[in-house]
């Protein structure tokens, strides 16, 4: 592995440890309680900083889901074009045998 590479997942890993420390220091500093209400449900009591902590993972998990779709959708478009290309061979070397055989 490359030295860059190295250091780049050092710094990632140190930028994913800071954002931990900044949630549970967050979490800690807000210690009022409330119970969230979300249509008509009733979440069970929790401080602010945990709820906001835990709404704001929920909301880059939904984020992440949904970002994967373009590049599902570019893969099944792939797919699509690597069966026809593969039809398409398939004509052309029909073709080819039946003008080489004449």
């Amino acid at each position: 592995m490359s030295f860059l590479r190295w250091l780049i997942r050092i710094v990632y890993g140190v930028l994913a440890l800071l954002c931990i420390a900044l949630g549970i220091y967050f979490a800690v500093a807000n210690p009022e309680t409330i119970t969230p209400n979300i249509v008509g449900y009733q979440l069970p009591a929790g401080s602010v900083g945990f709820w906001l902590v835990g709404f704001l993972l929920l909301g880059l998990l939904a984020g992440f889901a949904v970002s994967l779709q373009p590049i599902y959708a570019e893969r099944r478009r792939a797919r699509v074009l690597e069966k026809q290309l593969k039809k398409v061979e398939r004509e052309l070397q029909t073709a080819h045998r039946k003008v080489s055989g004449d």
